[in-house]
């Protein structure tokens, strides 16, 4: 079933969007919802998780817009290839296993692990103590900023098509950036 518009989940109406396969609009999952949505193939808009937010999709495999996942919420997309906007983490250890490409990347807090990213179109920004490993990243279409403490381990990256902004206590493992 294709839905055109915005959903909110919320606790309350968590069961009504089961069947749903394709969203021409925004999805919010609200703190302390659950959307399990096997069918769920394609977001055409942004994607946001509240704090303690639950998002469970098997197939889902693009977001035409952003991903946002705030503050200890849990998001399962197993298949995932393609966010064409930007991507927010805040301080959700993840693995999407699938994801290819993305626009931008800004990792708030936590250790996350994006082994098939190969591409991001935007900037890259590692926050205070965060942990990236990318070990398939070969370009960043724009800038990267590491603040205090940040790790970014990118064995392939060759390409930074803007400015590198780190702060001195941030690491850069990429051997082959020259």
């Amino acid at each position: 079933m294709k839905h055109l518009g915005n959903i909110t989940v919320t606790e309350a109406n968590a069961l009504d969007f089961p069947a749903v396969s394709e969203i021409y609009g925004h999805l919010t999952i609200s703190s302390g919802a659950h959307l399990v949505a096997p069918d769920l193939v394609a977001v055409r808009g942004w994607v946001t998780l509240q704090p303690g937010a639950k998002l469970t999709v098997p197939v889902l495999g693009s977001i035409n817009g952003w991903l946002t996942l705030l503050s200890r919420s849990l998001f399962t997309a197993p298949h995932l290839t393609e966010v064409t906007a930007d991507m927010v983490f805040d301080d959700n250890d993840l693995m999407l296993p699938e994801l290819l490409t993305a626009g931008s990347l800004f990792v708030k807090r936590g250790i996350n692990n994006l082994r098939n990213l190969s591409a991001l179109t935007g900037n890259l920004t590692l926050g205070i103590e965060a942990r990236l490993e990318v070990p398939r990243l070969t370009s960043v279409g724009k800038s990267i900023t590491l603040k205090t403490g940040a790790k970014l381990t990118a064995p392939e990256l060759a390409h930074i098509g803007g400015y590198y902004d780190a702060e001195p206590t941030a690491t850069l493992v990429a051997p082959k950036f020259s």
